[in-house]
């Protein structure tokens, strides 16, 4: 990111190339979209990805245009909180007030006898960029409560599962086995019906407390 910033400040300040800040800045532009693609990004994601080349590539295109037509002046300096908004949520916080201190500098170094509204302008991009951060934080913080919002649902869907599979355990087959071996012990010369069944029973629970485990 420094040396993209730096690359654009070195084209601005050469007489012979500051003709051609518009191609140049077209180029960057589509070499952004190009990337983009190759990504395999849906065509309406046009915010960078994270920590990614995109990220360098959108910050050379928006300071080259603003840069090439009047630094702080320029009709084009609203963009520059466009360009703080793709900062902040495509970088890490560190990563985004350096690069807007970096960002103050190089419009001071473009125009360093700034009038008083320039200079208020360059003033609000670290509060902009303080509100977008706070913002960003609120997002993540939504995103990390609904993620785990939907984790506990899925546990209490299994939850109701094994509550089900036990329940039906109970009714359908432990019920009526225990009541088919009162039966079977009315008669004494029924002891080995009476062990298989019992045997049954022990394979069956073993199988049910298998499942519930495995699903925890």
């Amino acid at each position: 990111m420094t040396i993209g910033i730096g690359l654009v400040y070195w084209w601005l300040h050469i007489p012979s190339l500051q003709p051609y800040s518009f191609q140049a800045f077209a180029i960057i532009g589509l070499l952004y979209f190009l990337v983009k693609g190759l990504s395999k990004g849906k065509a309406w994601h046009i915010l960078p990805a994270f920590m990614s080349i995109e990220t360098v590539l959108a910050t050379m295109s928006f300071l080259l245009l603003i840069g090439a037509t009047g630094n702080t002046s320029s009709w084009f300096y609203p963009l520059t909180y466009i360009h703080l908004f793709f900062i902040v949520f495509s970088s890490h916080v560190g990563t985004s007030i350096a690069i807007t201190m970096m960002i103050m500098l190089f419009h001071y170094g473009l125009t360093p006898n700034l009038i008083q509204h320039d200079l208020v302008s360059l003033l609000t991009l670290p509060i902009i960029m303080a509100f977008f951060i706070f913002a960003k934080l609120q997002h993540e913080e939504v995103i990390e409560d609904k993620l785990i919002i939907e984790e506990e649902e899925v546990k209490l869907d299994k939850l109701e599962s094994e509550e089900f599979q036990l329940q039906n355990f109970l009714k359908n087959f432990l019920e009526p086995k225990i009541s088919q071996l009162e039966k079977l012990l009315e008669h004494p010369n029924n002891s080995q019906s009476v062990k298989g069944q019992l045997h049954l029973v022990k394979l069956e629970i073993e199988k049910v407390l298998n499942r519930i485990s495995s699903s925890v």
